[in-house]
């Protein structure tokens, strides 16, 4: 096990933060849901994703040629100054994230889209490239 894990470990047993910079990023992991999604492969599903992102809340990303759904709402557990509420029995999932795949970092996806028309230009946009080929 590496020094960083061990240090994790022990952070996490003591009930601290798993990394330093938790404690100065405002709980931004907190405040949205990404979920893995399939690159739409047809029509309906291009649709589907476009109606999607009619609602304020829904945000579409790829990172590393995967794609994903976000979901901008905060988790019920998190208190008015951004601890968790539940940390000693939070899911596995808050366990497992951890920079520098975050958002305390930055950007933390390739490509993102907000409304119908961005993924509209997008696939535009991959349609000519492929008919370049």
């Amino acid at each position: 096990m590496s020094v960083q894990k061990i240090k994790a470990k022990h952070a996490e047993e003591e009930g601290l933060p798993r990394n330093r910079y938790c404690r100065n990023c405002g709980a931004l992991c907190c405040k949205d849901l990404s979920m893995a999604i399939g690159k739409p492969a047809n029509k309906k599903e291009i649709e589907e994703l476009k109606w999607q992102l009619q609602f304020d809340a829904i945000k579409v990303y790829i990172r590393k040629r995967r794609w994903y759904q976000l979901v901008e709402s905060k988790c019920m557990y998190l208190s008015r100054d951004n601890r968790c509420t539940i940390y000693d029995k939070r899911p596995d999932k808050c366990r497992e994230h951890n920079p520098p795949d975050c958002e305390y970092f930055g950007k933390f996806y390739d490509v993102i889209f907000t409304s119908p028309d961005e993924l509209n230009r997008y696939f535009k946009r991959e349609k000519r490239k492929r008919k370049r080929k």
